[in-house]
């Protein structure tokens, strides 16, 4: 135990209420971090915005398949369910797997009881001559698993490997399963019966749907499992998913070969573990078997407001912090995105539209119909310009600014001068004037990187800034203040 100098001396102890040491950095760290978390809040980069996203998204409710006569057809959207853990195989878009190009992680989940995103699959066929007749899924019949298009735009592929020191199941260190980006050998599954007895004489049958069926994987012969090992993530407590064939150690028959010592093997007729059994899940009735789409299509008005409000919600620097997330995304500086970059921008910065709605801002601002998003027009229809009264104020900002007249003002030039003390953000007390300072000078994002703004630039951050103030006296008066007019 360390004591003080006045201790060691005889004197009293130091109350709880006193303190010692570098406290002063405790208190300066705490204020640093305040200030990090208020500015990934209003830029939308918060942890918390990220896993909302990727919950909502992945949870959307979707439809899955209708067998009117019983039997598995590829293009089926099915579910999988497991006996053991009781949950459906299920997928982590945000749970990248550091050892593929790309692929994510896959679990079994209760974290939903229907058809949804991320916990339905498509059943697809590997090569149509693969001497099976018709469009049945058949018992030893090759088959893969791929998402929901509403997970994510490209399909991603059920997929597992020999276990290697680079590729292993998380926990129990057996065959990883993932979901992956490239079709190929490792993506590629067998059904298979589940009772060991009948399990050769039913290749070649159709597969029920709604049955109990093990899952085998073609190129290394181990089945799919999953065991009651937890796996937390964004979704809560999840189980472990990896290949593995959990096999009755008990004999599935006398061998009388073996008196004679003769090697024999009963593997493809000895008993597997429920960790391997899995229920293909159908639709129970056909009006659930499709995706319920929205019949009216909300107006462009109806989405810009509601896109509008979400970022006035964040302060008045909420339409700036979206164009700097569009601009990061344009590689080629062109102010376009194409419609998927667009769609993922909106989504990174916090803002879930479903669907239709995103389709309607695409059509919108593709004024030519080349298939790309003017993100410039698109954030201008936001905020609006400026009208006469506060342009002329504006100018005169600048024009105190550039005392010179040539046309050109710095941003050392314009930290002397500016005043926080009137900002909207201030006076609503969510934050403070050093706090808007620092967010002011981030905010400055000159179309070259020489650190000069022009009266365009000046003028564009002020259209932005002007979007969440309703009056033209309050506006005014702020503009004022901050310039000492």
């Amino acid at each position: 135990m360390l004591f003080t100098n006045q201790q060691t001396q005889g004197g009293p102890r130091y109350s709880s209420k006193v303190l010692i040491g570098n406290w002063n950095e405790d208190v300066e760290l705490e204020q640093v971090r305040f200030k990090d978390f208020l500015n990934k809040r209003e830029t939308g980069a918060l942890s918390i915005n990220q896993v909302q996203g990727k919950v909502s998204k992945s949870m959307m409710p979707v439809g899955h398949s209708f067998s009117q006569d019983g039997k598995l057809r590829f293009g089926d959207k099915i579910m999988l369910g497991n006996q053991k853990t009781r949950a459906f195989l299920a997928c982590d878009l945000g749970d990248r797997i550091q050892s593929h190009e790309f692929g994510c992680a896959v679990t079994t989940s209760n974290s939903f009881q229907g058809p949804v995103a991320r916990g339905v699959f498509i059943l697809t066929r590997v090569s149509q001559n693969d001497g099976f007749p018709s469009d049945y899924l058949h018992y030893g019949q090759e088959f893969t698993l791929t998402t929901h298009p509403k997970l994510w735009s490209s399909p991603l592929y059920l997929h597992s490997t020999v276990v290697s020191p680079f590729s292993f199941a998380k926990f129990s260190r057996y065959q990883e399963v993932c979901m992956h980006s490239i079709r190929g050998p490792n993506t590629i599954w067998i059904a298979e019966h589940v009772d060991s007895k009948v399990r050769f004489e039913s290749q070649g049958m159709p597969v029920a749907a709604n049955s109990d069926v093990v899952i085998k994987h073609n190129q290394t012969g181990q089945w799919l499992s999953s065991d009651q090992i937890n796996y937390r993530n964004d979704f809560g407590l999840d189980y472990e998913v990896s290949c593995h064939s959990h096999l009755d150690t008990r004999k599935t028959q006398q061998l009388s070969s073996e008196k004679t010592g003769k090697i024999t093997v009963d593997i493809p007729t000895r008993l597997q573990g429920l960790q391997n059994v899995w229920r293909i899940f159908t639709s129970e009735r056909p009006e659930c078997a499709e995706e319920k789409e929205e019949v009216l299509e909300s107006s462009p008005e109806v989405v810009l407001n509601s896109v509008k409000k979400i970022l006035l919600e964040r302060g008045a620097y909420g339409i700036r912090g979206l164009a700097k997330v569009f601009k990061n995304m344009d590689e080629n500086g062109n102010r376009v995105l194409d419609p998927e970059d667009f769609k993922w921008g909106l989504y990174n910065y916090g803002i879930y539209l479903n669907e239709n709605d995103i389709k309607t801002l695409i059509k919108t601002f593709d004024r030519n119909s080349d298939g790309f998003v003017n993100f410039d027009e698109f954030l201008t229809t936001l905020k609006g310009k400026l009208n006469d009264r506060r342009l002329r104020l504006v100018a005169l900002a600048y024009e105190k600014l550039d005392k010179n007249g040539d046309g050109q003002v710095t941003l050392d030039d314009i930290a002397k001068i500016y005043d926080a003390s009137k900002h909207p953000e201030v006076r609503a007390g969510r934050l403070t004037e050093e706090q808007v300072f620092r967010q002011f000078i981030t905010m400055w994002d000159t179309e070259k990187p020489d650190g000069i703004v022009t009266m365009k630039e000046f003028a564009r951050y002020y259209e932005d800034v002007s979007a969440s103030i309703d009056s033209d006296d309050y506006f005014e008066a702020m503009i004022r203040s901050a310039w000492k007019l």
